[in-house]
């Protein structure tokens, strides 16, 4: 009897039993000379590339300005200012604004962390590279950088041990003198930390304000601007573990410098200096400079007579000291209130819960346990929090300027945020930013919102008051940059630039397709493959929060998509929104979602969903019942204000259904065979304890799945990449020749079995042999985190959603076809997308009005086996030569771009010669002479609908590539009768035969749907 290959596999799998003990010991922290190796072998890898000509373009969306971190003028020039994106790089402006250009491309990466312009050297830029934020997804840097013409070039200035600068200032006395903040690493101690300063213009570095411990950093710096030898540095003590942020202590306080940074001497006089000191921002009143604020992050408890017990009868807070009895008297609409707004299961309604409170069944502290999840206890606190303090007397005394607590500004993740600012013509008017930005006009006493305008972004991280004209204000936020001409009464945005930062990546199988993607604070996006982003936004909002996990039916129309910590909905083809979220009852433990949680619909049926927290569940019906198929899948005991312990990665075989694979945070690994039925634990031989960033289980073979772990975590850069050829039974790494970068995603093609791809956090790579070997693969990307990736299956292009610079698309189907003999040629031309004429091609170009990014383009790819230039020619259906053009290639695969535009003499002659061919009364017919009469109307002259061949020419050596012009569409009949006889028009009804799609079978590989 012969035994199903499954039952062999099950088999082998009941053999892997795990051992906690035995799992091997992942790496340390990486140094900074392993992340400068990491670096240099980036750079080695995108020169020696086949794939460094294929070129990546970028689609938007913009406006969704992924964090602006810090902005900087440049004196003398007020149009000309440069601002600073988390994870986006440095733009800079010259029309105020108008445009912006990146400047930091091709830096290490484009995380930064502060900027300062020279004040007498304009064209002298200072760059502190990592994010000092900390929050999921900020990231560290490598060290100091700078311009001295205006961001065209860059030199490194070292302090590579910093991580993440939280300022940097320079001396405008002497160029050569310039300070960092340097706040450090964020999951690990250590590091260069506290303030330092260089003379010499950044050949060697003083730590001339060292810290007292390993977990403290710098979080501010400001100069007096009467006397640059007064200085005032802000010091923060943080410690973050994946499940735990303590976001103060004993280290946090401020200091005084009066010999230009060079000693320093800690203030008190009234300022809090015990373990709730938190992130602290600094401000000096330039017109009266010995007052100076300060925001501090404070985490000592409020006194019971000013803590907030929310505004509703029953709200958290109040429920914690209410008595059975008092709970039964309440008002049953605000009990349905609560039910809703504690995320209790939803077949819990007001009348059900009294009367399982009443008999005993539930108690009061059953519901208060469902209110105290890590996510809660970080936003659920009741301390001091945004406070400000105020000095008048150069820092020798501070008084808090409120009494009482400033609330819902920071709420109590005040480390994402801790700016303030003084308007420079008044030592009175003062700003503080948080979620809201608000501001006081009598010192800090009393406080009001500012920026109140609907296309205001909230979470503001940046602000610039123009000393010479104050009331021209810039702010930047989690949604990009907005100016403000008379002191905020209205505001204009600033964001025609792509720098969204993206968690996840999809695409529906539209015509053309659409992308869809979540992005942190600026929810999910819907748009167009085919978006140029340069032309205008193409792109809609379909839900809110930070933007997660995105699923199609492209049967249904129905989008599954939702917000951080699980909170997902189903948006049906009308629009309606339909909750879709699992609840554990009330007598079993909380569910543990993840800040990104994944939801995927089964490849076999679109109607069954998958949704992960600690357990992962299913759905038959479109996630409006759950059933668990498995246990708690973490091991983890750790609990802390951040949600730990739950499901990362999710997988389902394209190849059978219920074949599944899940990952967690706490770095396990389980494998289903039926549906959950059964699991199998088997990360016995992988790393201990590092997150899960992606599971994929093969659509090739059944048994394969490839893995991807992260060390983010630990601030640890090794490359974690596994495949495993027996559904988990072994383990192969796969990580040689990559990089130590990260890695966030690996995808499997969708044609091709041996063509891998992953994104890290500097980019993309590509490997043609199922990961023995790996390749570069970001011709134009900028050194971004890549988040996520996916394949499209029928248009065969590979999409990247980059966490700082929008999402971006490049062809997959050369490197699907880049068998042996395409690389032993010394030419080939791959296939060409058709493309659909335009009337507006047959006209004379507008003289004022004509646009050239608005005129059409013919692209492709080539491969060149050697560098050099290749020639290009267009011809028609009979072979006549239209037009020609030339290229430089490089070795390898080469994008291409041609404006289409004919070569008169070339395509008159064809033209001629196809009349000559024509019956005599014919040829006077100005049809056939559509080049002739264009050239004689004026028109730029583009090739009619009809059937072409591309020929590429290199090192003697010819290939050739088809591909149609189709005529715009038919023009609608200007008038049609109001009836019409039976049988007229039915001739040819139905003869329209389905094309299969360009991308598909006129490639020669064709394609298949999962599960169709």
């Amino acid at each position: 009897m012969r035994t199903a290959p499954w039952i062999g596999t099950l088999l082998l799998l009941s053999l892997a039993t795990p051992t906690e003990a035995a799992r091997p010991i992942p790496g340390a922290p990486s140094t900074p000379e392993q992340r400068e190796a990491a670096w240099q072998q980036h750079q080695q890898m995108q020169d020696a590339s086949i794939f460094k000509g294929l070129n990546w373009r970028s689609i938007g969306p913009t406006g969704q300005g992924g964090r602006v971190v810090d902005l900087a003028s440049v004196p003398g020039q007020p149009y000309t200012f440069y601002v600073a994106y988390a994870t986006g790089g440095v733009w800079k402006t010259t029309n105020n604004g108008g445009s912006f250009e990146p400047l930091t491309d091709q830096l290490p990466n484009t995380v930064i962390g502060a900027i300062a312009v020279d004040p007498s050297a304009p064209e002298t830029l200072w760059i502190g590279a990592g994010e000092p934020n900390a929050a999921r997804s900020n990231y560290g840097g490598h060290g100091v950088f700078v311009s001295r013409d205006g961001g065209k070039s860059f030199e490194r200035k070292g302090l590579t041990g910093t991580d993440r600068i939280a300022e940097i200032l320079v001396d405008p006395r002497d160029s050569q003198r310039v300070l960092v903040a340097a706040a450090g690493k964020l999951y690990t101690p250590g590091g260069q930390r506290g303030i330092y300063l260089t003379e010499d213009g950044g050949s060697t570095w003083t730590h001339v304000l060292k810290p007292n411990d390993d977990w403290t950093g710098a979080s501010d710096l400001v100069i007096d601007p009467t006397r640059p030898d007064v200085l005032y540095a802000a010091l923060w003590t943080r410690t973050r573990a994946p499940w735990q942020f303590t976001e103060a202590g004993d280290g946090s306080g401020i200091y005084k410098s009066e010999d230009g940074g060079r000693t320093w001497r800690q203030l008190a006089g009234g300022l809090p200096q015990d373990a709730g000191v938190g992130r602290i921002g600094l401000a000096i009143a330039a017109s009266q400079p010995d007052t100076v604020y300060a925001s501090i992050d404070h985490w000592a408890e409020l006194p019971e007579n000013l803590r907030d017990l929310g505004d509703r009868p029953l709200s958290p807070q109040r429920l914690r000291t209410m008595s059975k009895d008092e709970f039964l008297k309440q008002d049953p609409e605000e009990i349905e209130r609560f039910i809703r707004g504690a995320d209790l299961p939803v077949e819990l309604d007001a009348k059900g819960l009294l009367a399982q409170v009443r008999d005993g069944s539930i108690t009061l502290q059953q519901l208060i346990s469902r209110l105290e999840d890590g996510n809660d206890a970080l936003f659920d606190n009741p301390t001091w929090g945004h406070t400000v303090w105020r000095t008048d007397d150069g820092g020798g005394s501070w008084r808090r300027t409120h009494d009482e607590p400033i609330r819902e500004v920071t709420y109590t993740y005040g480390y994402y945020f801790g700016e303030i600012a003084v308007d420079p013509s008044d030592a009175e008017r003062v700003y503080t930013m948080g979620v809201p930005l608000i501001v006081s006009a009598d010192g800090g006493k009393t406080w009001s919102g500012y920026t109140n305008h609907e296309s205001v972004h909230v979470d503001y991280q940046a602000m610039w008051i123009d000393p010479n004209f104050p009331q021209r204000i810039v702010v930047g936020n989690d949604g990009g940059l907005d100016v403000s001409y008379d002191a905020g009464i209205t505001w204009r945005r600033l964001d025609a630039q792509p720098l969204g930062q993206f968690y996840t990546i999809y695409a529906d199988m539209a015509e053309p397709y659409n992308v869809y993607g979540g992005m942190q604070d600026n929810g999910t996006w819907k748009g167009s493959s085919r978006t140029r982003w340069e032309l205008g936004e193409d792109w809609s909002p379909i839900n809110g929060g930070d933007g997660m996990w995105v699923a199609v039916d492209d049967e249904s129309g129905d989008t599954y998509t939702g917000y951080q910590f699980g909170y997902y909905t189903r948006i049906d083809s009308a629009g309606k929104r339909h909750e879709v979220r699992p609840r554990a009852p009330l007598n079993e433990p909380v569910l543990r979602y993840n800040w990104s949680t994944p939801v995927i619909l089964s490849p076999h049926d679109a109607r069954t969903v998958y949704m992960a927290s600690n357990r992962l569940y299913r759905s038959f019906d479109r996630g409006r019942s759950w059933a668990a198929i498995s246990p708690d899948m973490t091991r983890s005991k750790e609990r802390g204000n951040v949600p730990f312990a739950t499901i990362t990665a999710l997988s389902e075989s394209p190849l059978q259904f219920g074949r599944l694979g899940v990952g967690t945070d706490d770095g396990h690994v389980h494998v289903s065979l039926d549906g959950g039925v059964r699991w199998q634990q088997v990360d016995a031989r992988l790393p201990a304890d590092r997150w899960v960033s992606r599971i994929e289980l093969s659509r090739h073979e059944a048994n394969r799945i490839y893995l991807s772990l992260n060390g983010y975590r630990q601030d640890d850069d090794r490359v974690y990449l596994y495949r495993s050829d027996d559904f988990g039974a072994s383990w192969q790494s796969i990580a040689e020749g990559l990089p130590a970068e990260p890695v966030n995603v690996i995808r499997e093609d969708t044609v091709n079995p041996d063509l891998l791809y992953v994104g890290t956090d500097r980019g993309v790579y590509t490997s043609l042999d199922r990961g023995r070997s790996w390749l570069a693969l970001d011709g134009g990307l900028p050194n971004v985190p890549v988040h996520d990736l996916f394949v499209h299956p029928r248009d065969r292009e590979l999409i990247a959603g980059t966490h700082g610079r929008s999402a971006w698309i490049v062809d997959a189907l050369p490197l699907q076809q880049l068998d042996a003999d395409v690389r032993n040629s010394a030419v080939h031309l791959f296939h060409i997308d058709d493309l659909k004429a335009s009337r507006d091609w047959r006209r004379r170009p507008d003289p004022w009005f004509d646009r050239p990014e608005h005129l059409p383009e013919l692209t492709g790819t080539y491969w060149a086996k050697a560098a050099g230039p290749v020639r290009f020619r267009l011809l028609d259906e009979k072979d006549r030569p239209l037009a020609t053009f030339e290229r430089e290639a490089q070795v390898g695969l080469n994008s291409f771009k041609w404006n289409l535009a004919l070569d008169a003499e070339l395509t008159l002659a064809a033209e001629k010669q196809a009349l000559e061919a024509l019956d005599a009364d014919k040829r006077g017919e100005l049809k056939h002479q559509p080049y002739a009469e264009s050239q004689r109307l004026g028109h730029r002259l583009y090739p009619v609908p009809g059937k072409y061949t591309l020929e590429i020419a290199h090192v003697d050596t010819t290939s050739r590539s088809g591909f149609e012009i189709e005529a715009p569409k038919s023009q609608e009949p200007r008038w049609t009768p109001a009836y019409k006889l039976r049988g007229e028009g039915e001739e040819g009804r139905n003869q329209d035969e389905e094309r299969p799609h360009p991308r598909a079978g006129a490639r020669g590989r064709g394609f298949a749907m999962p599960g169709k």
